[in-house]
């Protein structure tokens, strides 16, 4: 059984931040910090910025006594302040361009697969998102994992069916996540179309292979959950796996941090 640490209040917080991580309280003083971090969280201001304060190795790795980082020199609490604020002041502009891309993508491929296919009941839905599940494999080089969580998606599309007014409505209610699942597993041709579509209206990320274009997507659907959750881009960008505290390659690092940027840029897309 996991035993959870005791909550601070945030008198607390800042005695912890004074005593642990050397910060100080001058351009922001205790009081002002106090009410930033009641508004904001401890976990939203501080925990995804603290590794641009503490100790690394000549190898750039981070240094750790019993699982804490290192703190060698004093650091304003503004700072990370600013870097909290900096990164918020980010996700309106790139929620406008997710809520654009979402929108296109949902309604051109909606309109590509119901006007190139005969689906006019619910048994001919069924089939055809069998037809999409099976064909994923084939399509892509997935994990077993992946494919087991992109089979629960459609499973799960086919027993929601029935809730719908019409199969309009069901393709207009899909998540951007379960609409990339969708994609995966359509007919080559179908996606070839589509990819032109969406290159049309810059919405390609200028790549021309179908699995570049579904990894591009699929990081757009992480940042999407993100900034929808108000959780923290850095996170995100740092860390494979939060939870164990798994950090991504510098590879999978950039291409975060490459589309954050490129979100971070108002498209053509997101107008209306």
């Amino acid at each position: 059984m996991t035993t959870y640490k005791p909550a601070k209040n945030a008198q607390e917080q800042i005695e912890y931040l004074k005593t642990n991580k050397k910060i100080t309280f001058n351009s922001i003083h205790e009081q002002q910090a106090r009410d930033i971090l009641f508004k904001y969280n401890y976990i939203n201001v501080i925990t995804p910025y603290k590794h641009h304060f503490s100790k690394f190795d000549k190898d750039g790795n981070e240094v750790k006594i019993d699982g804490k980082h290192i703190y060698e020199r004093d650091v304003e609490f503004s700072k990370y302040f600013n870097l909290f604020k900096n990164e918020r002041l980010q996700y309106p502009i790139i929620i406008k361009n997710i809520f654009g891309y979402e929108l296109r993508f949902k309604s051109i491929m909606a309109y590509r697969i119901l006007t190139s296919t005969e689906i006019n009941d619910e048994n001919k839905l069924v089939a055809y998102l069998e037809s999409v599940r099976l064909r994923i494999p084939m399509n892509s080089d997935y994990s077993d994992s992946r494919l087991e969580h992109v089979n629960n998606h459609i499973k799960q599309l086919e027993k929601s069916i029935s809730g719908y007014a019409d199969i309009y409505c069901f393709f207009d209610r899909m998540s951007l996540g379960v609409s990339l699942t969708i994609f995966s597993g359509l007919d080559q041709g179908l996606q070839k179309q589509l990819l032109k579509d969406f290159k049309s209206l810059g919405m390609n990320f200028v790549v021309k292979n179908i699995n570049d274009f579904i990894d591009k997507v699929f990081t757009l659907v992480a940042i999407r959950n993100c900034v929808m959750h108000c959780n923290s881009l850095e996170i995100l960008v740092r860390y494979y796996n939060p939870a164990t505290h798994k950090l991504r390659k510098n590879r999978n690092k950039k291409k975060y941090a490459k589309m954050i940027n490129e979100l971070s840029i108002e498209k053509q897309y997101a107008q209306i």
